[in-house]
């Protein structure tokens, strides 16, 4: 059950950062601060830090194994994602391999997490 609340409590402070991130990225585009590459690239970005913001929270409060708590929550997450995906009819290759990315950016997050903790 603590296991379980911690994994939960994770998830809500990521899925908060992601949030956070894009209301504030579109709100610089929609006042034109940014211009049409720097939304590409930030929205390519903004996963990714939340991912590995994720896999950090997790990797600090891990005792051993911080990749596999990492692969944990990041698999959680790209679950959600891939719902809402599909829901979208939008599920390409090449959003695979941002998946990927995404899962790769969640376990090193919890590596560094875990090695900042010892």
């Amino acid at each position: 059950m603590k296991y379980l609340k911690k994994l939960s409590l994770n998830i809500l402070y990521t899925i908060i950062l992601f949030i956070t991130l894009s209301l504030l990225l579109t709100a610089f585009n929609y006042f034109n601060i940014i211009n049409y590459q720097t939304l590409a690239i930030c929205k390519i970005i903004i996963p990714i830090l939340s991912l590995f913001f994720a896999g950090l929270l997790m990797g600090k409060k891990a005792t051993k194994n911080g990749w596999l708590e990492g692969l944990k929550i990041s698999l959680i997450i790209i679950a959600i994602m891939i719902i809402f995906t599909i829901i979208a009819k939008s599920f390409t290759p090449k959003i695979l391999t941002f998946f990927l990315i995404l899962i790769l950016s969640g376990i090193f997050g919890s590596i560094i997490g875990i090695n900042k903790n010892n």
